[in-house]
């Protein structure tokens, strides 16, 4: 029984890591599309370069979150820094975004996504220095 746990739980993993390098290389691959037809039409104007760079950042939160959840699944428990690492990647994310997007930043939502980057950034450098970690 204690057998078939363990393939059970290898067979699992094994299908999130399938999984996660499957939709990384989806987003991959949409990425060099975008490339490729921007070469091609010698066309490099914002627009298209804010794609890409929303591209690479989705990569990065997709990678981080698949590997918070096999890290969470593989050792039964939850990695404070990778939490944090894709959450402030998400956040820069959302507020590249709208930084490209060329709408108007409004104030209070400007400081609230400062406030949370650097609140972000304390806990990060908090857990580096004292290598806090949740049991």
């Amino acid at each position: 029984m204690e057998n078939f746990k363990k393939q059970l739980h290898g067979t699992f993993l094994l299908v999130i890591q399938v999984f996660m390098w499957f939709t990384i290389t989806l987003e991959f691959i949409s990425l060099l599309n975008e490339i490729v037809l921007n070469l091609k039409n010698f066309n490099f104007s914002e627009i298209e370069t804010y794609d890409i760079i929303i591209k690479i950042l989705n990569i990065l939160i997709i990678y981080e979150l698949f590997t918070t959840l096999l890290t969470a699944f593989e050792e039964k428990k939850i990695k404070l820094i990778l939490i944090i690492d894709t959450a402030m990647i998400f956040f820069i994310r959302e507020l590249l975004i709208i930084l490209f997007s060329y709408k108007k930043l409004e104030l209070n939502v400007g400081v609230s996504y400062a406030l949370i980057l650097g609140t972000l950034g304390i806990l990060r450098f908090l857990y580096m220095k004292y290598k806090i970690d949740t049991e």
